[in-house]
């Protein structure tokens, strides 16, 4: 494995597509100690990993410089993505980096808070959707294949790109039994649980990779879809208005197009004792003192304006603790994914808003 390469490029011999130097991310993903938050969880080790240096500030840089690597390697000749915000601009940079065209959508609630200080580029337009977050998938989908570009919404694909966090963890945080994160559609579990059984089968993994792992999801109170029907033996059908966030959500991105769309492979994917859970939105007020303190302890700065994900995962797993519920887990992972890849504070004005 290449050593000074960053992003997920220190794992290439592990990803499907071949590596390309201009989307190497020179900034790479950091894991911090927090003795503070060990300290109230009552928990051996917990590991920050913290994702906030990567090019656009999250998690989904990998994945995006995964897709956008092999579509280049395709020789696909422009292509487009939609999604609540974080995962379009991610494409948006890593298809410049290598003159690939790219369409981004996404919804127009989202658009001022999530498009800051991004210069117009007719070769990289950004379509505002102005509609339900449950019509949004397949109104980008028309809109971009009429126009000629191909749609990537590659399930594969994806998950390799996440895949490349667990070769991380695994590296950097050995013996891990617990990984805890915010969710929105739960790709990031899924790609997580991709990468251990490679690990596994190549033969890397015996003594980093506990068998025994779980996941503790999170989410928001007034988006938590996943939440609300992870528990129920059936697949729930949901009516449109039960995808939709209200007037003024906590964190406008965590509401998946679909969000029922990765149920099933959830369930059959996930370890034993993995739950998804609902945040109260009191519960991270009560904690953003600690937060902040065990933010600071490892000093990662998050553009709290623009993305709270972070702080959900956090108060989940405070609230936990403070409840008497404690946080089963002895080495615990916490994924720290923020926004601060994009700094400017001005407004950016997409190309067009459309609705149909």
């Amino acid at each position: 494995m290449s050593l000074e390469r960053g992003g997920p490029w220190r794992y290439s011999p592990l990803l499907p597509c071949n590596y390309d130097a201009r989307l190497d991310n020179k900034a790479s993903i950091e894991s911090v100690r927090s003795p503070l938050l060990e300290q109230e969880l009552d928990v051996g080790q917990v590991w920050l990993v913290d994702c906030s240096a990567l090019a656009t500030g999250t998690f989904k840089d990998l994945e995006a410089a995964v897709v956008v690597a092999m579509a280049a390697q395709l020789n696909l000749e422009r292509i487009a993505v939609h999604s609540t915000g974080n995962t379009a601009l991610a494409y948006r940079h890593f298809a410049m980096q290598v003159d690939l065209p790219c369409a981004c959508y996404i919804p127009a609630r989202n658009f001022d808070r999530k498009v800051r200080g991004l210069e117009a580029n007719p070769r990289y337009p950004i379509f505002a959707v102005d509609a339900p977050y449950s019509r949004v998938s397949a109104i980008a989908k028309s809109h971009s294949v009429a126009l000629g570009y191909w749609h990537l919404a590659p399930l594969a694909w994806k998950l390799e790109g996440k895949a490349a966090l667990a070769y991380h963890i695994a590296e950097y945080c050995p013996g891990v039994d617990t990984i805890a994160q915010t969710i929105a559609g739960g790709y990031g579990p899924l790609g997580y649980e991709v990468g251990f059984r490679r690990l596994k089968e190549v033969g890397l993994g015996r003594r980093s990779v506990p068998a025994s792992r779980r996941y503790v999801l999170f989410q928001p109170e007034d988006a938590a879809t996943l939440a609300r029907v992870w528990t129920t033996a059936e697949t729930v059908a949901l009516e449109p208005n039960d995808l939709m966030l209200p007037d003024d959500p906590y964190e406008p991105t965590l509401q998946s197009t679909n969000p029922l769309a990765t149920l099933p492979r959830l369930r059959a994917t996930l370890p034993a004792g993995s739950e998804i859970l609902s945040v109260p939105l009191r519960a991270i007020k009560a904690c953003e003192n600690v937060i902040e303190q065990v933010l600071e302890e490892a000093h990662i700065a998050l553009d709290i304006s623009r993305e709270r994900s972070t702080l959900i995962a956090l108060a989940g797993l405070i609230e936990q603790a403070r409840s008497g519920g404690g946080v089963i887990a002895d080495r615990l992972a916490v994924i720290v994914s923020g926004a601060a890849g994009f700094e400017s504070t001005s407004r950016t004005t997409p190309t067009a808003t459309i609705s149909s």
